[in-house]
């Protein structure tokens, strides 16, 4: 037994059936046998003809050329209409195209299944590289995994139709492949010419497209033909190939409405993490006026949700009686980050120590739009609700913030702005309010700090007096506006988030972890 589970990792499969026209919409599905050997047979010409000899690549295709059974995965049906433009250099004769496809999810493989195929081993890995080149399937689009098997264990739902069986699901025609034996009897068959009068007449009246070229000799040279080629010949169907009906089930389009997921449930989630989109995002400048927002828009969609009208005291930062909770900083924070070096806020971390209860998560959920500084939509999409071991780290691929990362050094992306005046003195410099504010946050003594006058994206310095630095609203204590930055190095590494001084809860204070 011979198995290739076929994944279309682009979720689409653009193929048009022998015969039929790209603007009729027709898909070949499943993907014919036909198809399939040509496509073995050009990833050998393409990649590896001068390592794998010919003939071993013959065997085991002519092994191949037994009918599959196949077993189809959910899929749908779609299409594209767009003009294509033609010869005229001024752009006015174009074409209207159909473009038709079925959608299928890339980890739901096409399984093709010979029962009765058997290869040696040396066999199944010529068969292993062969497929490992084949990059699509059907038109250049359609690109696909493949893996091999010699086993099978699941039911095959597509089969051929025997002559007058009762067909249990939908007639389809699909294209398969002679065996070497049946082409030879055909090929003997089409070299027997008629002759006589009424011939010769008939050979007058016939146009060059009329007069078939000679078949070609043996099936391992009829897979290569050139289907353009065999067009203009006039070929009707491609030497070497049959029709083949198939039963395909009744439902493999059928359009299936999923229930909405229920929400994960994650216990007292600390870390709320949003992508931000929209036609203009805002400045990293900007990141005081965002965390302000964000906060009014959680705050406006968790109203109702607790004992009261009030917005929750996790988003707002007050008790009951109206009062600031101030101790510890459990109460939110809102911190838009850049995150891909663009000098634009494309993410914001929502975070917590004491974490989102479930009624905090409902509101979190809800949260879908932002007003920007220009009065545009910024729109946010939830990435997911976890811990801040889950989100930090350094590779921005995998969804992670150096920002929620541990590290030994931290520098400064935003303005730390002091809460008392340094007096003359010396005492309540902006180094010793630092290292008093890292001391209540219960992070250990560093052993070195240094001042920052900027920071640093696209090669562009960006000083601290560019960031918005005074809140719009609210009661912070805000003693120096000019704004200060620094690079601390830790005796042992911390996790992040590091905010700090007035306007941390809204982004200003923010540190970013520095890889070492």
């Amino acid at each position: 037994m011979i198995t290739l589970n076929i994944r279309f990792i682009a979720g689409r499969y653009h193929a048009t059936p022998w015969g039929r026209h790209v603007n009729e919409g027709a898909i070949e599905w499943p993907p014919s046998p036909w198809r399939i050997l040509r496509g073995l047979i050009a990833a050998w010409h393409r990649k590896f003809s001068t390592d794998i000899p010919e003939p071993a690549v013959r065997n085991i295709v002519e092994n191949l050329t037994a009918l599959p059974l196949f077993h189809l995965p959910k899929a749908t049906l779609g299409h594209t209409r767009h003009f294509m433009p033609q010869r005229d250099p001024l752009g006015r004769d174009k074409t209207k195209i159909f473009d038709a496809f079925i959608s299928i999810l890339p980890d739901d493989p096409v399984s093709v299944i010979w029962p009765s195929v058997t290869l040696e081993q040396d066999q199944l890995l010529l068969l292993q590289r062969l497929t490992s080149g084949l990059g699509c399937l059907g038109r250049a689009e359609s690109w696909v995994s493949i893996e091999v098997s010699d086993k099978w264990d699941g039911v095959s739902n597509c089969e051929q139709i025997e002559n007058g069986e009762k067909v249990e699901g939908e007639r389809v025609r699909t294209m398969a492949v002679l065996t070497p034996e049946e082409y030879s009897v055909w090929l003997t068959h089409f070299s027997i010419q008629p002759i006589g009068p009424e011939l010769a007449t008939k050979k007058k009246n016939r146009s060059k497209k009329d007069t078939l070229s000679a078949a070609p000799t043996d099936l391992w040279g009829a897979l290569h033909a050139e289907t353009s080629d065999l067009q203009k010949q006039g070929w009707s169907f491609p030497p070497g190939s049959r029709w083949v009906d198939y039963s395909r089930p009744d439902d493999a389009f059928q359009v299936v409405y999923q229930r909405r997921p229920m929400m994960k449930e994650i216990h007292n989630p600390t870390v709320a993490r949003y992508a931000l989109a929209g036609s203009v995002l805002p400045q990293l400048t900007d990141s005081l006026f965002i965390g302000e927002r964000i906060r009014q828009a959680l705050m406006s969609r968790s109203k109702g949700l607790g004992d009261d009208e009030h917005a929750l005291p996790v988003f707002s930062g007050k008790g009951k009686d109206g009062t600031a909770l101030t101790k510890n900083h459990v109460h939110a924070f809102y911190l838009p980050t850049d995150e891909d070096g663009d000098r634009k806020l494309d993410h914001i971390n929502v975070y917590s120590s004491t974490g989102f209860d479930q009624r905090a998560q409902i509101a979190l959920y809800r949260l879908d739009k932002l007003w920007g500084p220009l009065e545009h939509d910024i729109f946010t999409v939830l990435i997911g609700l976890g811990h801040v071991e889950d989100y930090g780290g350094f590779d921005e691929r995998k969804g992670q913030a150096p920002q929620l990362a541990r590290s030994k050094v931290w520098v400064s992306a935003t303005p730390y702005l002091l809460t008392r005046h340094p007096k003359k003195n010396g005492k309540d410099s902006p180094e010793s309010q630092l290292r008093l504010d890292l001391t209540r946050r219960g992070l250990p003594e560093p052993i070195r700090i240094d001042p920052v006058d900027h920071t640093t994206v696209l090669n562009k310095k960006i000083r601290w007096l560019e960031f918005r630095r005074i809140r719009t609203k609210g009661e912070g204590r805000l003693a120096d506006p000019r704004g200060y930055g620094f690079r601390i190095e830790f005796p042992i590494e911390v996790p992040g988030p590091i905010a700090l001084g007035y306007g941390c809860h809204f982004g200003l204070g923010q540190f970013i972890a520095i890889k070492e």
